[in-house]
């Protein structure tokens, strides 16, 4: 967790009784009889609660009513099984006070409309709500549902460790993510661009099919994959580049790839064509990297099932 989303916690914990979770980085607990939770999304702070009236979540009035009489918030909106609380302002003082302010508004707020604190899952109220982590992230479950979804999870679990990886269902199906990466990126290119989005691309598609045909992902398929992406990246870019030999040349496509060699021997072209694959990789990694980090984070939470308080 940095530095500032920590003060930021620290302070608004302080005055609401809420609790820091180092794992989610996430404030989480129980405020005037709600339970919440408030954490980054998209480079916002969001606050979550698990709320229901009658066995209903609220409707797209009462989020517009709710945005206008809630001080402290920007946007009010229905994900999922959650009512989510997207927090205004921009520096740290403002988060703080907006934050600790949509805290009591919204708890106030729902007390107010008949709203009752209940378990996202079943949708029922219940004195027997807990917070607990699911994957990476909280939910606000009852003791049933929860050993319902944890034991789900165990099943889920040992499926998994006892499947075999299949390498070489794992390489066709990286090949053809990274096919589609490599098309991106020419595509990108031709419009004048060049975007570390092809890089997410390429790495997300790349480690999906790794993992849709292989089965299972191992530090060998990331290590296959990453591969793949630099050899896909180097034929986008001689790709892209034998486009406009050719289309210079008025050459067929392929009959321009036969002499591509020819024409990389000038040393100007050459160097030219070094410095733009030299980009493409940079951009590349600028996506990817952070894309395989976050999907290999993603897995390695992805069976976590345990009560945070």
């Amino acid at each position: 967790m940095n530095k500032t989303l920590n003060v930021i916690y620290e302070e608004v914990a302080e005055v609401t009784g809420l609790s820091i979770d180092e794992r989610t980085e996430t404030l989480v607990g129980v405020s005037n009889g709600y339970h919440l939770t408030i954490g980054m999304k998209d480079n916002a702070y969001v606050m979550y609660a698990s709320a229901r009236k009658n066995g209903s979540l609220p409707d797209k009035e009462f989020a517009k009513e709710a945005r206008k009489a809630i001080e402290g918030v920007r946007t009010v909106a229905i994900q999922g099984n959650n009512i989510a609380f997207w927090i205004a302002g921009a520096s740290k003082n403002k988060v703080i006070a907006n934050m600790i302010a949509a805290i009591k508004g919204a708890t106030d707020y729902l007390r107010a409309q008949g709203y009752e604190d209940a378990c996202e899952c079943c949708g029922k109220p219940s004195d027997r709500i807990n917070a607990y982590n699911i994957s990476g992230g909280i939910s606000f479950l009852c003791e049933d549902c929860y050993a319902k979804i944890n034991q789900s999870m165990r099943e889920a679990e040992f499926e998994e460790e006892n499947t075999e990886e299949n390498v070489l269902g794992g390489i066709a199906g990286a090949l053809c993510g990274s096919i589609i990466g490599a098309i991106v990126i020419v595509i990108v290119a031709r419009l004048g661009y060049v975007a570390a989005m092809s890089g997410v691309v390429m790495g997300v598609a790349t480690i999906y099919g790794y993992e849709k045909l292989g089965k299972k992902l191992s530090g060998r398929g990331v290590a296959i994959s990453a591969l793949l992406m630099i050899v896909m990246v180097f034929v986008a870019a001689v790709v892209e580049w034998n486009i406009m030999f050719s289309r210079e040349m008025e050459m067929d496509f392929f009959d321009g790839l036969g002499v591509f060699g020819t024409f990389l021997e000038n040393s100007e072209i050459k160097t030219d064509f070094a410095i733009s694959l030299l980009e493409s990789y940079v951009f590349t990694a600028l996506g990817a990297i952070p894309a395989v980090y976050s999907s290999l984070k993603k897995k390695r939470v992805a069976f976590d099932a345990y009560q945070i308080q």
